[in-house]
């Protein structure tokens, strides 16, 4: 049951993704398309339709055409992939890193232990990711829904909007609070994407200078691959890795110390602060909303975590608000 919650609430999420990106395209196709006789702008619904048919024609087309060798990819490829990035020559590489420090000999065989825990520690950690990605592909029909639900957002949330605020009572300060309330939850979601586009283009741009100082092939192309799965938490990043290990040689060791530290940078500096300014959410209640998505859910609550996270502190702050305002309200009429 939980599996099945989980699912519906990552489906949703990424809907509500696409919905928030598509949102300015379909004003731009709005303004610029006009019906014939009377150059009426075009329905909402009719540029989503147009836009749909840009989009997915050739989107459809370039999966039939790789579709096999994404499925070969993931159940695989990434495996082996990940058996050879923590292999038992990597593990050499290591103690042949360390040695080469300009620390003292005493503290270099505690330094090779620790950083062979932690390499355990990832190798355990990016493999339960990839199971949770192979398991996944296995639903990758369900992600059809994405552009249906999203349809059905961008067309049907004003109608609901105005429908739910008519329910209500007219003239009282309740109306006003939904109304403010149901931007606040919009303003806090589109803060979300607007963060993740943003991470998104400072992890791909990083990845590609930093893939370029290493001297992988294909430095431009797999940094902006990083920068476009980084969308994705927890399952970008790791596919991301994979990708740059496959093409990496003896420059292995380079790759992973240069993302595990990206990955730190990035998961505890930038994108707290990014979600901060987006969501109004402080830093440490960022890394500890991840920390905890990680633990209940895996890549899943991780993905659901922010989000759920935000729509939680908007609805409290209003709450509290609108409790203060009925004592108030009430303090008032028995004086």
């Amino acid at each position: 049951m939980l599996r099945a919650i989980e699912g519906f609430g990552v489906l949703f999420l990424l809907s509500a993704f696409f919905a928030y990106m598509l949102a300015p395209l379909v004003a731009a196709v709005q303004r610029r398309v006009r019906l014939r006789p009377r150059q009426r702008p075009l329905s909402r619904a009719g540029a989503l339709i147009l836009i749909y048919i840009v989009l997915f024609l050739p989107t459809a087309l370039a999966w039939r055409e790789t579709s096999a060798g994404v499925a070969h990819w993931v159940r695989v490829t990434a495996p082996e992939a990940v058996d050879h990035l923590f292999g038992q020559r990597d593990s050499r590489a290591l103690e042949a890193f360390v040695r080469r420090l300009p620390i003292p000999a005493s503290m270099r065989q505690d330094a090779i232990a620790r950083g062979k825990v932690a390499v355990a520690y990832i190798d355990r950690e990016t493999h339960a990711t990839l199971d949770d990605m192979i398991e996944a592909a296995g639903q990758a029909i369900w992600l059809l829904a994405v552009p249906i639900v999203a349809f059905l957002l961008l067309t049907g949330a004003p109608i609901f909007q105005r429908s739910a605020l008519r329910v209500l009572p007219r003239g009282g300060h309740l109306e006003w609070r939904a109304e403010e309330y149901l931007r606040d939850v919009n303003s806090a979601l589109a803060g979300y994407i607007r963060a993740q586009t943003a991470a998104g283009l400072i992890v791909g741009t990083m990845c590609v200078a930093g893939f370029i100082a290493i001297g992988l092939p294909s430095a431009m192309s797999l940094g902006v691959t990083a920068g476009i799965l980084e969308l994705v938490p927890a399952i970008g990043p790791l596919t991301a890795l994979l990708l740059a290990a496959a093409q990496a040689g003896d420059r292995l060791l380079a790759v992973v110390v240069f993302l595990g530290s990206l990955r730190l940078l990035q998961d505890y500096v930038i994108y707290p602060r990014l979600v901060r300014q987006g969501m109004h959410l402080s830093t440490p209640a960022v890394i500890v909303t991840i920390w905890i998505g990680a633990v209940m859910a895996g890549a899943a609550g991780v993905i659901l975590a922010i989000p759920a996270a935000g729509f939680l502190s908007v609805s409290w702050r209003h709450w509290r608000e609108f409790r203060d305002i009925e004592r108030l309200v009430r303090g008032n009429s028995r004086t």
